[in-house]
């Protein structure tokens, strides 16, 4: 016996927690309800009560009657327990009609919730299941009353089940079945099957011509208890009600439907007014405008959280139609929640941003703008996933079927993806920024918004380019803000009739200009003589402006030209220009003794055998080495050394690095290994 008192003491431990819950959430409902009220009454949306008012509250104030707690240890204790609580119900019931207040309210509305207890409603959508449970022991309580309430002695106790090993048990004389829970939170409980919901109401059309018994001189239950109404509404004003506004519409009296309409369309025209208002607001930035979109969703959940359901306590709808309400309800709340918490991710994402100073259209705002937008809508599918589950929908096997719904969808947004990891490639790589010039493919602007799906450029002639960035990503980008010095690259044609000498007075002067030249970096002055070409003689400029300005670039370059102008009339040549010039002139034919002498050289070439082709003789290379002065003669660096490296020097590679060795043994040792 010892596991079953053991066994019977946790059950009824736990039914008295679970009392003591519901005592409290009640309470705070309670609460929630005075508190609506308040602020109901001050701003005249619900009528005033005088006296009964004040009579109602102050039987608020007395404590809570709480009820024995539930066993379902055995058919006989669940049996037992829907008699003692259904007749407590009775003469709370009784009370109620001759003074109503909120504390017969709680006690009423708590029995209800322990009788939903004695029932396996999971299979009920949870918006729904309290007002199924209600309407469903309202029609057992029909039936018992004209059949004949069920004897607990004919039941088994727990000592008898141990014994028989049943787990299951029919009422006599009704289809009504007691089972044992298998799995879940009430597992090895005895509570009406989940079949009740659907049996109650046939088992009851088929008894409802017998009388039924009951001390409030009623005809049924199930009619009774749809009009009701709370304490804010007296007596007589529902004894007054014309007989059409009593009959019942979706199992609800028509007046309680009507009111309840109305309160709905109250609410919606309240929530328009508050949009229509926060239209007139201009908003200072991003974040006031997401702050200010907040609050028709917290309107909206403070309606149907509290002053909502606190008019439809005290109208007390039923049947279908507070199922309906009820579903209404539980929609709305979640679809504000939803949207709540889309907005203030969003507004919590733009004070990261603005907090250091991020450019608005920058990508890192637009990825912590992506981040909380992804967040944000998986937190708005949990909480509509969670809704939805709330009245009912097959969330589980909706996500199921989108797995085969989803390859589809990807194969369909394929680019948009290809997009968004071109974005993200973006802001890892960091290629370009926001109000950079730059050269992509053909294209040339300045970037003005690097977004998630593409990158838009202001082109020079100010038209807007708009570049996918997965195309962005794989092009070819040339970073002209990245330039720390500007390339000034020039090609002058001097006439061909310029002696040599002129040629270099005119290199000399042109060096000595650019580096006496304030704005040319001096390091990177280069001007040669590159060639001949077909109507000129080729020089070749290239230094560096020191700037990063477009404007003030042309400027510099605008200025060099000048001067390279006036430079190559001092040397007192000209520029050449494609042309070609007739000489009129006798032949004065070769000069034949330079001729002579160049043919007899040959010849003792080839007699003494050192004819130089197809190449040079190795000992005739190796008496040429260095024999020619370069420098040349007069320059001051002529007789240098030769590995000399000049300052502003542009070479190939990177010097490599010098190994850190103290001697050459270990250099040695190095190179062994």
């Amino acid at each position: 016996m010892r596991p079953i008192q053991a066994r019977e003491h946790r059950t009824l431990t736990k039914a008295r927690v679970s009392q003591i819950r519901l005592a409290a959430v009640r309470s705070l409902s309670r609460l929630l309800a005075v508190a609506g009220l308040a602020l109901a009454l001050l701003g005249g949306v619900l009528p005033t009560a005088g006296g009964a008012q004040t009579q109602t509250v102050a039987a608020a104030e007395k404590p809570l009657d709480l009820p024995p707690p539930i066993r379902t240890d055995s058919p006989r204790d669940t049996i037992e327990t829907f008699l003692r609580i259904t007749d407590k119900m009775e003469t709370a019931i009784l009370a109620y009609l001759r003074q109503p207040s909120y504390a017969l309210v709680a006690e009423i509305s708590l029995m209800s919730n322990q009788l939903n207890m004695l029932m396996d409603l999971d299979n009920v959508p949870a918006a729904t299941r309290r007002e199924t449970g209600i309407q469903t022991f309202e029609y057992l309580m029909d039936v018992f009353g004209r059949i004949g309430a069920p004897d607990p002695e004919a039941f088994p106790d727990v000592d008898m089940i141990d014994d028989s090993g049943l787990d299951n048990f029919r009422i006599p004389e009704t289809p009504l079945r007691i089972v044992r829970m298998t799995e879940g939170d009430r597992e090895g409980e005895f509570l009406f099957s989940d079949s009740v919901v659907t049996v109650a109401p046939r088992l009851y059309a088929a008894v409802r011509h017998l009388p039924l018994q009951s001390r409030l001189g009623i005809e049924s239950w199930s009619s009774f208890g749809p009009q009701l109404a709370g304490p804010l509404i007296p007596g007589w004003v529902v004894q007054s009600i014309p007989s059409s506004m009593t009959k019942t519409w979706l199992d609800t009296p028509a007046w309680k439907v009507l009111l309840l309409m109305l309160a709905l369309v109250a609410t919606l025209t309240a929530l328009w007014v508050l949009r229509r208002l926060l239209g007139w607001i201009k908003p200072a930035g991003r974040i006031s405008e997401l702050l200010l979109k907040t609050l028709p969703p917290i309107a909206l959940i403070y309606a149907t959280v509290s002053l909502l359901p606190f008019f439809s306590g005290q109208v007390n709808p039923s049947g279908r139609f507070a199922t309906v309400f009820d579903t209404v309800l539980v929609v709305a709340t979640f679809a504000a929640s939803a949207a709540l918490f889309w907005l203030l991710v969003r507004a919590f994402a733009e004070w990261i941003i603005r907090s250091p100073n991020i450019p608005e259209e920058s990508l890192d705002a637009n990825l912590l703008r992506l981040a909380a937008g992804t967040f944000g809508l998986i937190g708005v599918l949990v909480i509509l996933a969670i809704g939805g589950q709330e009245v009912g929908l097959p969330v589980l096997s909706m996500i199921a079927g989108l797995g085969i719904g989803g390859l589809a969808v990807a194969l369909a947004v394929r680019p948009t993806f290809e997009n968004l990891i071109g974005g993200v490639i973006l802001y890892v790589d960091r290629p370009v920024r926001v109000g950079d010039f730059c050269s992509v493919g053909n294209q040339m602007g300045t970037v003005e918004a690097i977004g998630i799906r593409s990158t838009r450029l202001r082109a020079v002639d100010r038209t807007m380019i708009s570049i996918p960035n997965a195309q962005f990503a794989d092009m070819q980008i040339v970073n002209w803000a990245q330039c720390d010095r500007m390339l000034i690259n020039e090609k002058i044609g001097i006439r061909y009739d310029t002696t040599s000498d002129q040629l270099r007075y005119l290199l000399a002067q042109l060096r000595r200009m650019l580096h006496a030249h304030p704005r040319i970096d001096k390091d990177t002055v280069r001007v040669r003589f590159t060639g001949f070409g077909d109507s000129a003689l080729n020089v070749d400029v290239r230094v560096y402006a020191e700037t990063r300005e477009w404007n003030d670039f042309f400027a510099i370059r605008e200025d060099i030209f000048l001067r390279i102008f006036d430079l190559v009339h001092e040397a007192g040549t000209d520029l050449a220009f494609p042309s070609q010039t007739l000489y009129m002139a006798r032949d004065g034919g070769r000069d034949l003794d330079r001729s002579e002498s160049a043919e007899n050289a040959v010849k003792r070439w080839r007699g003494a055998k050192q004819l130089p082709f197809p190449r040079l003789s190795r000992s005739e290379i190796e008496r040429l080495d260095g024999t020619l002065d370069y420098p040349p003669y007069g320059s001051p660096d002529a007789g240098g050394d030769d590995e000399t490296v000049e300052p502003g020097a542009e070479p190939l590679s990177a010097p490599p690095e010098a190994e850190d060795s103290p001697t050459g043994d270990n250099d040695e040792q190095e190179r062994k290994v």
